[in-house]
């Protein structure tokens, strides 16, 4: 229970806290793996707006980490944060910088793990803009060497899709799929019926 514990605070870590008001974590939003008899999604629906975001049939599972989905034996989360839709801040690459260095001193300062080698770049995917940044974990923290995430908008959330990394070889993987995921997402504008989207599949 100590590795699933440590591994949920980590990477829940990061979506406790909006730009303007704490938050409690069991408040997160995730969005959830649906599995059809021959296709699968991870799957958000908001009261007007949804997105869906296809996984491998074959290798995705729920993982037994709660709040987790395991593709390709990866760790992967999706999860939705308020974004900071100020009138001072419209850019989209203004927008979700604010995020990640918000974020990023979040987990420095409250969580007190000191990341290094971080390093970003922007992808457009399908027309829509990624943020792509990752990082070294302490050298003595020997549960996750690096964290992966992607990051877009999403009206006035950000959908943040990330990944721990166990061994430093295989962050790669990591971000090939979180881009591959990225890549494939779909948005809506209305509130989709997950339980009928499901029968669908």
């Amino acid at each position: 229970m100590r590795f699933f514990f440590t591994l949920t605070v980590l990477l829940t870590g990061f979506s406790q806290f909006s730009y303007s008001q704490k938050t409690d974590p069991s408040e997160d939003v995730h969005a959830r793996l649906i599995q059809g008899k021959s296709h699968s999604v991870i799957a958000y629906a908001g009261k007007d707006r949804s997105f869906t975001i296809d996984v491998p049939f074959k290798t995705s599972k729920p993982s037994d980490v709660p709040g987790f989905i395991t593709i390709d034996k990866q760790i992967v989360q999706a999860t939705l944060v308020p974004a900071d839709r100020s009138p001072k801040t419209r850019d989209e690459k203004t927008l979700l910088t604010n995020y990640m260095n918000y974020e990023l001193s979040y987990y420095k300062k409250k969580l007190k793990q000191n990341y290094t080698n971080l390093q970003t770049e922007w992808l457009t995917l399908q027309g829509r803009t990624f943020l792509v940044w990752y990082f070294n974990m302490p050298e003595n923290y020997k549960l996750v060497s690096r964290q992966v995430y992607v990051s877009t908008l999403f009206g006035d959330q950000v959908v943040d899709l990330n990944a721990p990394v166990f061994k430093s070889d295989d962050w790669g993987k990591a971000r090939n799929l979180l881009v591959k995921l990225a890549g494939s997402m779909k948005t809506y504008d209305k509130h989709l019926d997950l339980e009928r989207l499901k029968k669908k599949m």
